[in-house]
């Protein structure tokens, strides 16, 4: 059975997010090798669209985002792992689940969330899109931290666990939402102020996959968080203590 929280044992969503701050700050190595190559890629294939004139339609085809959605969703699964492992006992359990690869059932979530979200931008309303998106990703949330640690869970076990935390994660999932959405006017911004150079839309491409996961990196500490006080989960330890299963 799933264990559900009461609703004095729901965990302060803002101190959360001010964990998330401190957990950030204090793996900066990890966030950098895994953020970097992120921002790498789009900023060399921004530069090949730019440098290529024949390309230019393909400058912003909504098929980047497709591309870069299971790239996100692998970012998101390591940090969701680091952040669940967190002062972990050093053992050979706790090594697995952190060296462990995406699960293909996190891949396929993330992708289907991330073409949810490409469909709703196609309507009139940036706002309205943005709030449908993050009301429907926030009944099923809680599937991705369960995947990451080893705890797969179905669609109706994740909407049972997060059903008391439905506010929680509606805020996290939508206050993200709301600064990606201005970050992109104040990208936009920074970007009249650089040289008009060659290399200048790479780096404001680069810039923006550097806002994504950096936002995600919020997302997924605060994910980690509320699985792990919703369903009681514990870390590995050195004697081979298995996992408390979900179900």
């Amino acid at each position: 059975m799933i264990d559900r929280p009461y609703e004095s044992d729901v965990p302060s969503l803002g101190l959360a997010l001010v964990k998330a701050l401190v957990f950030w700050l204090r793996h900066q190595g990890v966030f950098w090798l895994t953020a970097l190559p992120i921002a790498g890629l789009a900023a060399a294939i921004a530069y090949v669209l730019e440098a290529n004139r024949a390309l230019v339609e393909w400058r912003h085809h909504w098929g980047w985002d497709l591309l870069f959605a299971p790239i996100y969703a692998m970012f998101l699964d390591r940090w969701i792992k680091e952040a669940l492992l967190e002062e972990a006992t050093p053992c050979d359990e706790a090594d697995a689940l952190r060296r462990s690869t995406v699960a293909l059932r996190f891949l396929v979530f993330a992708a289907i969330l991330g073409l949810l979200a490409t469909v709703l931008a196609l309507l009139p309303h940036v706002a309205l899109s943005a709030v449908l998106w993050t009301a429907a990703a926030s009944l099923f949330a809680l599937m991705l931290p369960a995947l990451a640690a080893g705890e797969p869970a179905s669609l109706r076990q994740a909407f049972a666990l997060g059903r008391p935390l439905q506010v929680h994660l509606f805020l996290l999932i939508g206050g993200a939402v709301a600064l990606w959405l201005l970050s992109d006017p104040g990208l936009a911004w920074a970007a009249g102020h650089l040289p008009d150079r060659p290399w200048t839309p790479a780096i404001v491409v680069a810039a923006h996959r550097l806002v994504d996961t950096l936002l995600l990196t919020f997302v997924g500490y605060g994910l980690a968080a509320l699985f792990g006080d919703a369903s009681g989960w514990q870390q590995p330890e050195p004697d081979g203590r298995l996992y408390r299963r979900m179900y």
